[in-house]
């Protein structure tokens, strides 16, 4: 039996083959097909059920195979390949761009797929798609690309505009997250917290030293931690930046992580307010710094 895609794929081609052979012969068409003739028949059947959206009588394709020959009709739409229009092609595009810009993909693949995407959309418009992605400083993106891969701190001066105020921060880099503007998702050590930059703000940048960790210990570098979180808690990986997820495959479910920690004291808050699912945790500082929290 076939499965609801490759029926639904063979459907996509049998209609323009039908509507370009009409008298095609049942049996030729199954072999074509690579299909018994039952199976072909039940999928001549489907048709009476489908056609564009209103599902009256005038709208739904119209199927006949007495006499072993195929024929059918007000099937013009659905044998005509579909195109996208120029705003389904425009908005495909500006993704890719999107996403070209983005770290540890394969770009190669990414820019040949807009390229075809605006070829095939210029040839229903007759002239190219030209769509622009978000501007950025070319220079920054670099910077903040490489510190990513290498997971470096970076010290920037931000501008705050509630305030008024150009800030200096040290923060280790995350992710580039695309949206009005251009994002950096990082570890703030001056807020001690994660938190989102607009890259339009960041008026200077510089490699820095990680700042030691807050418990004061003489380590300059964040620290890896490996976590096991039970079924109840595995959303707690999505709100993570994770080096490695693993779910485990017998016994309870549960979700293996690991991820950088910059900051004992947020790992022990965390602890803390999700002690209920986390079952395993290989940082014995940090369960010793979240048993003093609680005296």
């Amino acid at each position: 039996m076939s499965s609801a895609r490759e029926r639904l794929t063979r459907l996509l081609s049998l209609v323009p083959y039908l509507d370009a052979h009409p008298g095609a012969d049942l049996e030729e068409t199954a072999v074509y097909f690579g299909i018994a003739a039952d199976t072909l028949i039940d999928d001549l059947q489907l048709l009476f059920v489908t056609g564009r959206p209103g599902h009256m009588p005038d709208d739904l394709i119209d199927a006949s195979w007495e006499g072993g020959k195929i024929y059918i009709s007000n099937a013009e739409e659905v044998s005509v390949p579909v195109r996208l229009s120029a705003e389904e092609a425009g908005v495909l595009v500006l993704a890719l761009d999107l996403i070209d810009t983005l770290p540890g993909l394969d770009t190669e693949a990414v820019r040949s797929a807009a390229a075809k995407l605006r070829v095939a959309a210029g040839e229903n418009l007759h002239t190219t798609v030209e769509v622009s992605p978000i501007p950025a400083d070319e220079e920054l993106m670099e910077f903040l690309k490489q510190a990513i891969d290498s997971e470096s701190a970076v010290e920037i001066d931000y501008y705050v505009g509630s305030r008024d105020e150009l800030t200096k921060r040290i923060v280790a880099p995350s992710r580039l997250v695309p949206g009005a503007d251009w994002y950096l998702d990082a570890w703030c050590y001056s807020a001690q917290a994660p938190r989102r930059f607009a890259l339009s703000r960041i008026r200077s940048w510089t490699t820095a030293a990680h700042p030691p960790l807050a418990t004061g210990t003489s380590d300059q570098n964040p620290r890896e931690v490996t976590m096991t979180l039970s079924a109840a808690g595995a959303w707690l990986a999505d709100e993570l930046e994770l080096k490695e997820r693993e779910y485990s495959a017998n016994g309870e479910p549960s979700v293996r992580i690991r991820f950088l920690v910059h900051s004992i004291d947020w790992l022990s808050r965390f602890l803390l307010c999700h002690a209920d699912v986390i079952t395993e945790i290989d940082d014995g500082e940090a369960v010793d710094a979240a048993l003093t929290r609680l005296g």
